[in-house]
């Protein structure tokens, strides 16, 4: 194995841990809801109740058109579509990839070129500290929520990984290591961390990191995509919707108890004996909801929260590495 397929294998192990992973930590969705709470307070103080409801049922609506947002409201419209957040809204986006890069090292947009990449990650970085600086998170109470730990983790990596020095507090959110974890390290005649609490050198934070257990040295820079991209260049051949579950599992042919297909919510489920009919009935529904094996393999019913364009190729994998 050459040095370059070695690094797309890690990049590919680590985007699919982190996939697998999403969601373990904590959602900061709930922190976008709280942000955008506190926002249409404000906004009924500067418009009144009426406008403000209406600009954000608008701007709500609009950004996730999914449901009748007449109905109950921007607020209750949230929260039916909560899965939908990450995926169908800009800060959601960039959240959801900044967590790739804060977590594992590496960036989920695919480009042809290296400097490419650092600019797409420059990018939302910049956008990260725009939103860092404007939101009022302490007054807001939002320091313990996911959305402001993604950024300050992303914030932190960022610097290492431009050889910028850490203060002891972003090492300590890098690491997930408690602050005063830190400070004991740094103190001492046998310190094992060395500078101070203000400035420690992006070398020895490095080095230090890298044996913490659960910590991913960054990647990004040595990421190649060219194999994902010859191989979207040749197209996905042919493709089938499927529903995704909040934990990343996909509905997919593999996915048979007694030959049959269960598919549908408590007191109304339904057996299909073909995949494709069992598909177009979830397609159907408002909320697919199928059953489906645990590792340990125990059936529950999962419920999509998302749509994905899977090649049937990679479909009939699954199945075969479920079978198996």
């Amino acid at each position: 194995m050459t040095l370059s397929e070695g690094i797309h294998e890690e990049v590919e192990g680590r985007i699919s841990e982190f996939i697998d992973t999403f969601g373990n930590e904590g959602f900061f969705e709930d922190g976008m809801i709280e942000s955008l709470e506190k926002m249409h307070q404000l906004s009924e103080i500067f418009f009144g109740t009426e406008t403000a409801t209406i600009g954000f049922n608008t701007m709500i609506g609009y950004a996730l058109p999914d449901g009748d947002i007449s109905k109950h409201g921007w607020r209750e419209h949230l929260d039916d579509n909560f899965g939908l957040i990450f995926s169908e809204t800009r800060l959601g986006q960039l959240l959801h990839d900044l967590t790739a890069y804060c977590d594992f090292g590496v960036v989920l947009t695919q480009t042809r070129d290296d400097e490419k990449r650092r600019q797409v990650l420059a990018g939302q970085i910049r956008t990260a500290e725009q939103l860092l600086a404007i939101l009022p998170a302490e007054t807001w109470k939002l320091d313990d929520e996911r959305l402001l730990k993604v950024i300050h983790k992303s914030l932190a990596r960022w610097k290492l990984d431009n050889g910028q020095p850490l203060s002891a507090e972003e090492l300590s959110v890098l690491s997930g290591r408690a602050l005063q974890t830190i400070k004991n390290k740094l103190a001492g005649q046998s310190k094992e961390i060395e500078g101070t609490q203000l400035k420690i050198e992006a070398a020895e934070a490095a080095s230090w990191l890298s044996v913490q257990k659960d910590y991913y040295p960054s990647i990004w820079k040595e990421q190649d995509d060219t194999p994902s991209i010859v191989e979207a260049d040749k197209g996905m051949g042919e493709v089938a919707f499927v529903p995704i579950a909040k934990d990343g599992s996909i509905f997919h042919p593999g996915v048979k108890r007694d030959g049959k297909y269960l598919v549908d919510s408590d007191g109304a489920e339904r057996e299909f004996e073909s995949f494709d009919e069992a598909l177009a009935a979830l397609q159907r529904m408002h909320f697919p909801e199928w059953r489906r094996p645990t590792p340990e393999g125990r059936w529950t019913r999962v419920r999509g929260v998302d749509w994905r364009r899977v090649p049937r190729d990679e479909l009939n994998r699954r199945a075969r590495e479920h079978q198996a």
